[in-house]
């Protein structure tokens, strides 16, 4: 079978290549490299191939491995043995860029791209590549690289509408405005938020209003980060503290909120200084691949702290991001230390 190649950057195939090139018609490659953020679609693909590619034998040929961790030898060796019963394996690696990053992993897996095992479907699960490097440029070329990024715009929406009435919501296009301007354009947070809808609208035995739906991300605290830093200023711990303290009882970890802290004061940084230069936000949003809805999510901070305020906040945030996997202190006294010191008045 021949496969569609890259030629370009501008033509790296990605998800509706897979989609109608591979997954209607059950003709799956023997390597896939998925790099991008769209986990939610990544995990689409792999569920269709272990449903159409593996058959009676399913269990027994489908082996999932973590990159961060695994051994890249057992990896290859199972890779290039033969499925149980017949018919073809099933092969994933999670993590895939720190996987070839171990001893001599990507020596071996440069050769196996030249003459991968038709038996097995080996699929590279990464949140990016660089297309500079020899091993992306081949891939590319034999048709085995691809790209999955989040839609944006009025592509997300229109998702954003058919997930939803998939599960027999019916959301409009204001409705799925606001779910994008509350999750960002991650596709798996917002299908797990039109799952918890749809759940409970069954219960209700009512539609969703657009303040009920509001109400229910931002009090499941699915928060990409943006209530907390909303009380970031000067004078405010006490606000950001409780916050936290909620945050906190609702099962969240120092590990999982301070890195989520740090990125929106890094990308409120950015956009402060990318509007003081005279960007529209349309377009700084096209020039760091952010979903521009987001960005009222930061104006609070943006007025409250100023592009002065906000660098030497990204100071405090990373040192704090060091101690949490350095120090012996208790990790939330480290992040709540920290939280003191970004509202401490100058």
């Amino acid at each position: 079978m021949s496969y569609t190649r890259g030629s370009s950057k501008s033509a790296v195939p990605g998800f509706q290549d897979i989609l109608n090139q591979d997954l209607k018609g059950g003709n799956f490659r023997p390597l896939y490299i998925l790099a991008g953020e769209d986990s939610l679609r990544k995990e689409g693909i792999i569920q269709k191939i272990r449903k159409d590619a593996l058959g009676a034998a399913g269990s027994f040929n489908d082996h999932t491995f973590d990159g961060e961790t695994c051994d890249p030898a057992r990896v290859y060796q199972q890779v290039l043995s033969m499925p149980m019963m017949g018919g073809r394996q099933l092969v994933v690696v999670k993590h895939a860029d720190k996987f070839l990053d171990g001893q001599g992993s990507l020596e071996h897996f440069e050769r196996y791209l030249e003459n991968p095992v038709p038996e097995s479907i080996f699929i590279l699960l990464m949140k990016k590549a660089d297309r500079r490097k020899t091993w992306v440029k081949k891939a590319l070329k034999a048709g085995y690289y691809f790209e999955l990024a989040n839609p944006t715009g009025a592509n997300l929406l229109q998702w954003i509408i058919k997930a939803a009435k998939r599960l027999d919501l019916d959301l409009d296009q204001e409705k799925a405005t606001m779910l994008a301007e509350l999750l960002g354009d991650d596709l798996l947070s917002i299908k797990n938020e039109l799952d918890k809808i749809a759940l409970m609208q069954e219960d209700r035995g009512r539609p969703f209003s657009g303040q009920d739906i509001r109400d229910l991300v931002m009090d499941q605290a699915e928060l990409q980060g943006y209530e907390i830093t909303e009380h970031l200023m000067p004078g405010a711990a006490g606000k950001m503290l409780v916050t936290w303290f909620r945050l906190a009882e609702w099962g969240r970890t120092a590990y999982e909120v301070s890195p989520v802290v740090l990125s929106r004061i890094r990308r409120g940084y950015l956009l402060e200084y990318a509007r003081q230069e005279g960007l529209a936000d349309s377009e700084i949003a096209r020039l760091t691949g952010q979903n521009p809805w987001s960005f009222k999510f930061l104006g609070s901070m943006l007025n409250n702290m100023g592009s002065r305020g906000l660098a030497t906040a990204q100071v405090t945030a990373l040192e704090c991001d060091r101690l949490l996997k350095s120090s012996p202190l208790d990790p939330g006294a480290v992040f709540e230390k920290s939280i003191m010191e970004l509202c401490r008045r100058s």
